[in-house]
């Protein structure tokens, strides 16, 4: 019996041997040339990265995520929408998946003996929401109000499901007490890569309450002719981005023709007057994305193992990149107006990690304790040589899971700016740098949207009048 049980975890440090070996490579060195593409503009170049036929196995979801943006960002808006549907769908199912379930458990197990990267990768909270606000701009720039309209539903109703979630997940691992000392640890760590982690979330009001997609789903309401509901959900947009500029004039704006005075007065004395010309014309509306989102790296630290001893841990944190430019700017008739953040991806990444943290350190601390019972187990039935390879297989198949979604931009800002009926053309212009593009305002336009993403080769644009 002895020999069988000796037979059969030598096999299993074997696999997982070749389970840690085959995902060395991370995804943010796999996805270092698709970055660097999109930030000199090339983004059919990018896109070759992400193939379709890539769109397979455990990391469907986040190719199709990648491609989704890319073909966006290349108006192919068609195309794009159903990335993003293909990979809503996907997540979908495997939240849904009975939690007993065969694939499921295989996939659980894996990850509780290997490492978090032979889990199919379901998608941050953040990004379940996120991908039906920018899904909604595709049908927008399509034309297509009703399926707009039908994103943002889905948006508010994950936002809603997720938050609930999250909270559980949270409940359970405080109560199988994995989870309490992990700030500690990762402060001991690399305090100095804690501070910025924390900084930048301090930014974010809310994983579960993101302002673009507020704001998205006041512009649908809005072009659709319903007002009280755009109003409501710029409202809601304030509270998850009260420095808003753009937000500010809206709301000051719609509470004026709705004839909610008081409401009015109210704005009027927080913000400041929006200028008597904002209101009236041609509206324009700019949606610009700059930079680049995120990148995750392995932070590794000891554990201290209840039975005595230590064993070292491996989890993802973000190094974030600078971007060059600040904002962008609407030049028009002698105006100069400013974009303003509706949507700080540094931020809402940073807050998801350290709210995700407690989870993702207490299946770090159940995986170390179950390696290191395995490693002694080995010690005792081969001695020195056994203690040595389960060491080593420990050691290769703790690593850190990298895969986030990396085609998005730093920062989604917005502008609006109601022109002359006359006014024909406007200038976009990124800050500093001075890239700029000319939009053309066609004759009759009531309203026009216009999708701008900032690369050091010049302002990629696409427009849509109504």
């Amino acid at each position: 019996m002895a020999r069988h049980v000796s037979t059969l975890i030598a096999g299993l440090i074997v696999l997982l041997l070749a389970a840690g070996c085959s995902s060395l490579a991370s995804y943010t060195q796999m996805t270092q040339q698709a970055r660097l593409s999109i930030s000199q503009g090339r983004f059919d170049d990018a896109l070759t990265v992400f193939p379709e036929r890539s769109a397979r196995g455990k990391d469907e979801v986040l190719i199709r995520l990648e491609r989704a943006t890319l073909l966006q960002a290349m108006g192919r808006f068609t195309e794009s929408s159903r990335e993003f549907q293909l990979a809503a769908d996907k997540m979908g199912y495997y939240e849904s998946r009975a939690v007993v379930s065969a694939d499921r458990t295989a996939f659980q197990a894996g990850s509780l003996i290997v490492n978090e990267q032979v889990q199919p990768y379901e998608g941050e909270d953040f990004e379940k929401i996120l991908l039906h606000a920018m899904n909604a701009v595709n049908y927008l720039m399509a034309g297509d109000l009703e399926g707009a309209r039908v994103e943002i539903r889905i948006a508010y109703r994950r936002q809603n499901e997720l938050r609930e979630r999250h909270a559980r997940a949270i409940e359970k691992a405080e109560k199988e007490g994995r989870a309490k000392s992990w700030e500690q640890s990762f402060q001991k760590a690399d305090s100095g890569r804690y501070r910025e982690l924390s900084s930048r979330a301090d930014n974010a009001y809310s994983v579960y309450q993101n302002a673009y997609a507020y704001y998205i789903s006041s512009l649908v309401y809005e072009l659709g002719g319903e007002l009280d509901e755009a109003y409501i959900d710029l409202k809601k947009g304030i509270l998850a981005a009260p420095d808003s500029k753009s937000l500010q004039k809206d709301l000051i704006r719609l509470s004026r023709e709705l004839g909610f005075y008081e409401d009015e007065q109210s704005w009027v004395a927080r913000f400041g007057e929006p200028g008597k010309e904002y209101g009236t014309g041609t509206d324009v509306f700019v949606i610009f994305q700059h930079g680049s989102a995120p990148v995750k790296e392995p932070l590794s630290f000891p554990i201290p193992l209840p039975e005595g001893g230590l064993v070292f841990a491996s989890l993802p944190v973000y190094r974030f990149v600078p971007s060059g430019t600040q904002a962008g700017s609407i030049r028009v008739d002698g105006r100069d107006v400013r974009t303003s953040v509706v949507s700080d991806i540094d931020a809402i990444a940073a807050r998801s990690l350290l709210d995700t943290f407690p989870v993702l350190f207490a299946k770090q601390v159940a995986r170390s304790i179950l390696k290191a019972q395995m490693t002694r187990k080995l010690s005792r039935e081969y001695g020195a040589l056994g203690a040595i390879t389960g060491t080593l297989a420990s050691a290769v198949t703790e690593q850190a899971d990298q895969r986030t979604w990396t085609s998005l931009p730093k920062e989604i800002q917005v502008a609006r700016v109601f022109v002359p009926e006359h006014t024909r053309s406007l200038t976009v212009a990124s800050i500093p740098g001075g890239r700029t593009a000319v939009v053309n305002i066609p004759e009759g336009t009531r309203h026009l949207i216009v999708l701008c993403r900032d690369t050091d080769a010049g302002l990629a644009l696409q427009t849509k009048a109504y």
